[in-house]
């Protein structure tokens, strides 16, 4: 009896330490990549809109160099043309081409424990009624996964798009520290719609 009570013991002990063990790991590795992210001159670029959070323009998130460093499938094109506002600055010139079909998927974008923000400048030259799926690709545990962040509309003329917060919702400690980085994935949802999206900007430490 003793012999079986040690014994569950020992082995409740070990999984404890193995369990402390992922623990630290994962702080570890979380922590390396939150020093990582750098987003220097993060500014309020959608104060107009009362949004105060501090934003810094993802990854080639201007498609100012054709889309370099983003998947660009089923007729996704950086086109001539950028969003009215000029966020990003007077000297930009291009936005992103969405058709039925198409789908484009940005470079990774550095994450910190807090689950960061984003916004994005949108239009819809076609029906009103036609939507965009915004999603979080993430490799976790080796694994890809992907995770629906939202479903947006938009009329003709550019407008912000909601906040869009990545909350990867998984429940284990390890998958609630980690990833480190995502892509963010455009896809329009239905051939109705004639989608430009342009300045796709991250507030990666849910700043205030």
């Amino acid at each position: 009896m003793k012999s079986r009570i040690a014994q569950s013991l020992s082995s409740l002990h070990a999984r404890l330490v193995a369990v402390a063990l992922v623990a630290l790991l994962a702080l570890g590795l979380s922590a390396t990549g939150a020093q990582a992210c750098s987003y220097p001159g993060a500014q309020p670029v959608f104060a107009p809109w009362e949004d105060q959070h501090d934003y810094a323009l993802a990854p080639e998130g201007g498609f100012e160099a054709g889309g370099r460093g983003w998947s660009l499938r089923g007729g996704a094109t950086a086109v001539d043309g950028n969003e009215s506002y000029q966020l990003n600055g007077p000297a930009d010139s291009r936005s992103l081409s969405l058709s039925s079909g198409s789908s484009a998927t940005s470079p990774p974008i550095c994450m910190s424990i807090d689950t960061p923000l984003l916004r994005l400048m949108v239009r819809n030259g076609g029906d009103p009624s036609s939507r965009l799926r915004i999603e979080a690709v993430y490799n976790l545990l080796g694994l890809v996964r992907t995770n629906v962040v939202n479903t947006i509309g938009a009329g003709q003329s550019w407008e912000p798009s909601r906040q869009l917060s990545t909350v990867l919702g998984l429940s284990t400690l390890v998958g609630t520290i980690l990833p480190s980085s995502i892509q963010v994935r455009i896809t329009p949802l239905d051939d109705r719609g004639q989608w430009q999206v342009d300045d796709l900007y991250v507030d990666p430490f849910a700043r205030h």
